[in-house]
Formats: structure tokens, C-alpha cells, sequence
């Protein structure tokens, strides 16, 4: 049996491995995102992420047009991370 023949596949295997692995997200900081908000046309602090689920990148705009609901979705993919869009708020009675 060829050398080349073994080795190639052991050297080759941990890179294409290596395109399966999805690196942790990342929290980012409240500065970070308020200049997302700002780049998207929105309010500071509608757009936000929870420590207890960084890979989420919330969206917390009743209202917001498509236009700035793609801008944000665009910049959360570009990071790996999932946009949850909250389009309404019920509140409960007093």
C-alpha cells in the first residue's frame, strides 16, 4: 500500500473536522450593541442578548419596518449568532 495513501487522510481529517465545529458565542457589550441599534435606525437598548443565552440576539421593537429588522438579522448572522424578533407586548392587567 502506498504511504501517501495513509497519511494524506490523517493529515486532512482535523481540517475537515475542524469546518464542523461552531465556536462559542461571544457576549458582547452594551456599547457594542447600541451602536448596532444606532446603525439600524433604532433606540438604544432595543437590541439586546442575555447572559444566560448568548448564541440569541433579541430585537425588542414593536414596530420596527423591515428595513431594520433585516439590518439587525444581517449584522447577527455576520456574528453567529440567532435573532428572536419580539413583535408584541401583552401586558397583564393591574
Amino acid at each position: 500500500m502506498d504511504r501517501r495513501a495513509i497519511i494524506l487522510p490523517g493529515l486532512l481529517l482535523p481540517f475537515i473536522l475542524s469546518g464542523c465545529v461552531t465556536p462559542a458565542a461571544r457576549l458582547y457589550s452594551d456599547a457594542e450593541l447600541s451602536t448596532v441599534s444606532r446603525a439600524c435606525g433604532l433606540a438604544e437598548g432595543e437590541v439586546l442578548q442575555e447572559e444566560e443565552e448568548p448564541r440569541l440576539l433579541f430585537l425588542f421593537s414593536p414596530g420596527a419596518s423591515p428595513r431594520q429588522r433585516h439590518c439587525v438579522a444581517r449584522w447577527s448572522k455576520r456574528h453567529g449568532l440567532h435573532l428572536a424578533y419580539i413583535e408584541g407586548v401583552d401586558r397583564a392587567p393591574e
